[in-house]
């Protein structure tokens, strides 16, 4: 609620000037206003509706534009043919309104197993639709009284079966024969077997469900499903179910009854409804003449453990008519389950997909399988057996061991484990199980030792729902992060959100999904499980209100926490903002009422509600074995969490009471948030005012804090709005930062709960840099760590690949947090107006502003139309293409705050992205994408004929090896910089002269290959048998006046490794010569331009080898021979390198210089370079970082550079380098601040460069974040 606020409050702080949206024409001969998915209750042609009035919706669509229903016209009627002929003789409804979703059935009464056939029509602003297709539902059986026949099943184990921790129960196999002798109009089948059935009819298996129904707490319900079988009938048929265990017979008999709830035995009720032509009606029913038998092929099946399967025990025929059943016994009458029996108004599982294995190796007497995916379902396998009574054994894991073995520790006590044993007569057969489920990267095969990788095929199930999101960006990391998120998301629908799919666990956990089911329903279409699990989690609900932590409760944990039972009024938000389906918040609301009534009852005092269980589970910890965080640095105060999340839930429920017009109940329920927050504020706030060690720096906070300043801690009231006090609000955000960036590195450092709100509050804080960062690592911990680990999935936790695996899942969606939501809807602005729910109107509102995201693509499909937002930035100018559905509106967030209001349609945007500064006329990356993940210390020269030209170093990182001189050009008049160019390395023939000048004396190892990187050579490329190399650094290019481009540069392992090489372009930089040392014992320019002055080409040098000393090195001879300067003199202490050389007004020469003592350096020359003064501090901040400056044609001077002052007492002066901003001076002294370029307090802006053209413009270069090279031209 309060990001909805905050989203339409919010514009972006920046300037652009925004260009016309193109809205795309339409063809001449424009198709029709369609109507088009028709749904009841969100499903498709449903068969078990569990209520005389569903509600019923369509989506529109037309290539038309500004599409806007104005009004529909819904017919009812009671057979097809009705319909066809739109005879509505149950319900003929029209009306004025744009409402095409949620409009409730008012017609005649239905009763139980009606058929209902309906049709729309509707008119919009752009014409008529025509009528649209037939679509049904069926009411499904509303009452007991409905009901037919009785429970039956065998209320008892075989003497071969094991009812033990490891529990070895059969399948049932129930059966029975009827005839018919008159044509059947329609005939639907009512069954419910518990825990899970398999039904056929004459030979052919009823529907393509598996796992069927889905699972609940049975004595409060148990769920049927329906199904149309007309077409399965004949004149003699048979009706044959197969009941297995489910989560009726739990998995682990006979462990902590006291903790885990069993049910009973199988059992199964069917009621084949049949109606004739001729208006009879006749009812097959589970009765005590079925015939049973518990001795078939399905020896075992138990969630955890596998599946047993004989097939020498199959009982071939026995699903058909004429199956002569004599030898089984009788089906007993069982008791009923206590639960009501409800109809399925959620789909039920599927095989979704399948997943090919990757590879398959010998491993002794076993094949182990990868196949590529951690994956839920099954695996299937092609069967050649002679011989009758083999095993085979197909036993799965999510991880190996080093040597190829199965690694099934992360499993716990859970076998795992599916096996079949042969009849002789298999011959290519294809098995699979049927009452079972695995979550499984590898297999681990045993009795198949001829088979070939295509023998196996994995098939994916989760519940039937459909796939509505779509995600791709410019990050490869992030793309692969959400496609495991997926993967994840659905591998954990199994009737209802798991927390894991393979240990012997797979718990409805409700804090894993609290807030991760926003993300969830923007990926799948999840409403109507959501809604099936919030009923689970009502019927788990205690008479007092205590909601437990687990829903159904097959665990019996009643902790009274405020955190996992909040996930009942976050799921019913969640339904109303994203689906706008009120049918929750109307059905659940006096549950959670309840519930916090009994909270407050029980435990609240004063304000403060002392109820946590778990605390922010899974912080990440420094010890990578640790499962949790031992650290109370890192460990927030459960009471904190317990209280803030009371405070929420208040305000929640005063909006939900507004909503159903309880007023009494709303001012209630803000009074008590009242009450919450001020004895929150006084309990957990810490003010310590000036206290900052750099007062307005975004990383140097003052002391004001909440709890112990841990990240979560300080989220949750920022996220709740519980501060009131703008100074307050501001350094707290700052000690978020500051967690985030210095005390983390940029890492995640909350857990579960504190990650529930940590992408979009970063973002609200107008610190999407931050969020992206945490999104996109790659090191520990972090979501990309586990994709550089081979996660294909999300883990448990987030050092899964080290910690102990006894609490190690490989699929556990609980640490996704806020990011998918996140992504959707800050990064590509996806947005519910909360006013407006379900996306009938949109807001798009992507956040624009972080540099490094150059694409985004992200689509959804709401119960509306498809919503598209597709941008992409390219030097500095930004193209959005932004899709509407038809019967909504949308507003559109500009770039530079403006807001456009639009109707449906596609609209295409092309604007310059908003800049820092007027004087600022561009800012742009010299690249996007590079053959180099890392690069630094970049220089920039106009060339004579006017183009630029930027060199910098580029390789995995700093001092390796391979890391070369790349450039980049941007020819005159263009927009665009020209891809980077490799132009030097540092490969040397082993042996050769040049490789004694580098210090290369052969191969050993503490040098390395040629191959081992970049070869500019094309012929050493081909053959680098040979040469060796080193890294290269400090690339400073310059163009002599009238002649040539110059690149100096160094190779060296380190800085004191250093020799100084060069090379020369004769074309403005398109083709360089090759690389030529420098006189020996000459570096050249270090890292800052040489200037020419009074015919002296002068060239600021330092040397780090023995301590930090500046010296300039000069040429009288344009380069050609060249001398040195002595070195520079400086205050005691006072250690200075990299300087860059001005021009004053009085003829001199000064160099400022980066220094350890937390100023700038500066040294002047009267004598045009060959003598310095002593080198003295000046007010100028300095943070042991390098500098550029630059004289103008005007003789004022600029100076680039991290300007902010750094706390006392750092070693050796190295601040933060961030911000970087650009200074003006008259007299190259005393400088004022004029531009900041970059104030992320993501570190780091660092190794400035700037030059003036001729064209007056400066240009300031400079490394970004080691990641790229960032361009920012300026207007002096």
């Amino acid at each position: 609620m309060i990001r909805n606020i905050l989203l339409i409050v919010c514009a972006f702080l920046c300037c652009s000037t925004a260009g016309a949206a193109k809205k795309k024409t339409t063809r001449k001969n424009a198709a029709a206003v369609a109507v088009t998915d028709m749904r009841t209750e969100r499903m498709v042609n449903p068969m078990s509706l569990d209520t005389p009035t569903p509600r019923i919706g369509w989506r529109i669509v037309s290539d038309k534009n500004d599409v806007m229903q104005t009004s529909y016209r819904i017919i009812v009627a009671s057979t097809p043919e009705k319909a066809q002929n739109l005879e509505g003789d149950l319900w003929d409804e029209s009306a004025s309104s744009d409402r095409s979703q949620w409009i409730v059935y008012a017609g005649k009464e239905l009763r139980s197993n009606t058929r209902c056939y309906w049709r729309v029509k509707v008119n919009t602003t752009k014409g008529e639709s025509d009528w649209s297709d037939v679509a049904m539902w069926n009411v499904g059986l509303l009452s007991e009284s409905d009901w037919s026949g009785v429970w039956i099943g065998l209320d008892h184990a075989m003497p071969w079966e094991v009812e033990d921790v490891h529990s070895k129960l059969g399948a049932r196999y129930m059966r029975s024969e009827f005839e018919l002798d008159k044509e059947v109009r329609h005939a639907t089948l009512y069954i419910c077997g518990l825990g899970m059935y398999e039904a056929y009819i004459n030979g052919k298996k009823v529907g393509d469900d598996v796992l069927a129904p889905a699972p609940t707490d049975y004595r409060k319900t148990a769920i049927y499903n329906a199904f149309d079988v007309t077409d399965m009938l004949a004149a003699k048929n048979a009706i044959a179910v197969a009941v297995g265990n489910g989560r009726y017979y739990t998995m682990q008999q006979k462990k902590k009854p006291y903790k885990i709830a069993n049910f009973g035995y199988p059992k199964l009720r069917a009621n084949l409804v049949i109606k004739f032509k001729d208006g009879k009606k006749k009812t097959i029913s589970t009765s005590v003449k079925w015939k049973l038998n518990v001795d078939g092929a399905i020896r075992s099946n138990n969630e955890y453990d596998g599946e047993i399967y004989d097939a020498r025990k199959e009982l071939a025929g026995w699903t058909e008519a004429g199956y002569d059943d004599r030898q089984w016994i009788a089906v007993e009458r069982v008791g009923a389950p206590y639960g009501t029996l409800r109809g399925a108004m959620s789909p039920n599982m599927k095989i979704q997909m399948t997943v090919k294995p990757i590879s398959m190796k010998k491993h002794g007497n076993a094949i182990i399988l990868d196949m590529g995916q951690n994956m839920t379902g099954w695996l299937k396998a092609r069967i050649n057996s002679s011989r009758a009574g083999d095993s085979i054994s197909l036993r799965f894991s999510e991880r190996i061991y080093e040597d190829g073995s199965l690694d099934v520790e992360n499993l716990r006590h859970a076998l795992c484990n599916d096996i079949y044993v042969t009849n002789g007569k298999e011959q290519g057969r294809w098995w699979s199980p049927t009452f079972v489920y695995h979550g499984f990267r590898y297999v681990e095969v045993k009795g198949m030792d001829n088979a070939r990788i295509d023998d196996f095929i994995g098939e994916v199930i989760y519940d039937e729902m459909e796939k509505t999101g779509e995600f791709t960006c410019s990050n490869p990391t992030l793309n692969k992060v959400y496609n495991n998120a997926v993967w994840g998301i659905s591998g954990n629908y199994k009737g209802m959100p798991l927390d894991c799919p393979q240990r012997d666990e797979r718990q409805p956990w409700l804090g894993d999904h609290t807030r991760g089911c926003f993300g969830e329903a923007y990926v799948f279409n999840n409403n109507a499980l959501y809604d099936k699990w919030a009923r689970d989690i009502t019927e788990a609900q205690r008479e007092d209100g205590c909601i437990p932590d687990v829903a159904p409760a097959y665990w019996n944990y009643y902790s009274d926490n405020m955190t996992w039972p909040s996930t009942l009024p976050f799921t019913m938000e969640m339904m109303y903002n994203h689906f706008g389906d009120d049918a929750p918040i109307r059905k659940y609301y006096g549950s959670v009422k309840r519930w916090l009534d009994h909270m407050k009852y029980q435990y609240a005092q004063d304000g403060i509600m002392p109820r946590d269980k778990y605390g922010d589970w899974c912080v990440p910890p420094v010890d990578l074995k640790l499962i949790h965080s031992k650290d109370p640095k890192r460990l927030t105060d459960g009471t904190l969490i317990a209280t803030a999340y009371y405070y929420q839930m208040n305000r929640m429920m005063a909006r939900y009471a507004t909503m159903l017009s309880k007023a009494d109940d709303a001012k209630a329920f803000n009074a008590e948030a009242a009450k919450v927050k001020d004895a929150f504020n006084k309990k957990f706030l810490t003010i310590n005012r000036n206290t900052s060690a750099v007062p307005g720096h975004l990383m140097y906070p003052d002391s004001t804090f909440y709890g112990n300043n841990t990240v979560t801690a300080n989220l949750l009231p920022l996220a709740f709005g519980m501060i009131d006090d703008d100074y307050v609000r501001g350094e707290v955000e700052k000690n978020i930062i500051n967690t985030i960036i210095e005390k983390n590195k940029g890492h995640v450092t909350s857990g579960v709960i504190g990650n529930q709100w940590l992408m979009h509050t970063l973002t609200d804080m107008g610190r999407s840099d931050i969020a992206w960062l945490i999104a996109t690592n790659k090191t520990y911990p972090s979501l990309g760590y586990m994709v550089e680990k081979g996660a294909t999935t999300i883990w448990e936790l987030w050092n899964g690949d080290t910690a102990n695996k006894w609490m190690n899942s490989e699929n556990h969606i609980m640490q996704l947090g806020d990011l998918i939501s996140w992504m959707y809807e800050d990064l590509a602005g996806i947005q519910s107006d909360s006013k407006n729910p379900g996306f009938k109107h949109i807001i798009m509102n992507p956040d624009f502003s972080v540099d490094e995201i150059d694409d985004i693509n992200a689509s959804y499909k709401s119960i509306y139309g498809t919503i598209v937002s597709r941008w992409t930035k390219k030097n500095g100018m930004l193209n959005w293409h932004v899709e509407i559905p038809a019967n909504t509106t949308a507003t559109l967030y500009m770039p530079d705050g403006s807001v456009k209001e639009t109707g449906s349609g596609a609209y295409d945007f092309k604007v310059r992205m908003p800049v820092k500064d007027k004087a600022v006329v561009a800012d742009e990356f010299l690249y996007t994408k590079a053959s180099f993940p890392e690069c630094h210390s970049a220089t920039i020269a106009e060339t004579t004929k006017g183009d630029l030209v930027a060199t910098y170093f580029g390789g995995t990182k700093e001092r390796n090896p391979d890391v070369c001189i790349w450039i980049s050009r941007k020819p005159k008049g263009s927009n665009e910089w020209l891809a980077p160019q490799l132009v030097a390395d540092g490969v040397f023939k082993t042996g050769s002269e040049e490789a004694r000048l580098a210090g290369l004396s052969g191969l050993d190892s503490t040098t390395t290959a040629a191959d081992k990187g970049p070869i500019l050579d094309p012929k050493i490329r081909k053959n680098p048998a040979g040469y060796q190399r080193k890294a290269c650094w400090n690339p400073v290019v310059y163009q002599v006046p009238g002649g040539e481009l110059q690149i100096y540069f160094k190779i060296g392992s380190n800085v004191a490794d250093w020799t100084g090489w060069m090379i020369r372009s004769k074309d403005g930089g398109k083709t360089w010569s090759r690389r030529e040392p420098l006189k020996e014992d000459y570096l050249g320019p270090v890292k800052n331009k040489p200037i020419m002055s009074k015919g002296r080409l002068i060239a600021p040098t330092s040397i780090e080898k023995g301590g930090w000393r500046l010296y300039f090195e000069y040429s009288d001879d344009m380069g050609k021979t060249w001398q040195r300067t002595d070195y520079v003199e400086a205050d005691k202490g006072v250690l200075a390198i990299q300087p860059s050389i001005m021009t004053l007004k009085d003829g001199r020469l000064a160099a400022v210089a980066r220094t350890r003592s937390e100023h700038i350096g500066i040294t002047y020359s009267s004598d045009n370079g060959l003598t310095w003064s002593k080198l003295q501090l000046i007010d100028t901040p300095n943070n042991n970082s390098g500098l550029d400056a630059v004289t103008l044609k005007d003789g004022t001077h600029v100076l680039i550079c991290n300007d902010r002052p750094i706390p006392k007492g750092i070693k050796g002066g190295k601040g933060l380098r961030t911000p970087v901003s650009v200074m003006k001076s008259d007299d190259g002294q005393n400088w004022t601040h004029w531009i900041t370029l970059e104030d992320s307090p993501i570190s780091q802006y660092s190794y400035p460069s700037i030059i003036q053209t001729s064209d007056g413009h400066l240009h300031c270069i400079y490394t970004w974040r080691r990641q790229r090279i960032k361009h920012v031209e300026l207007v002096p």
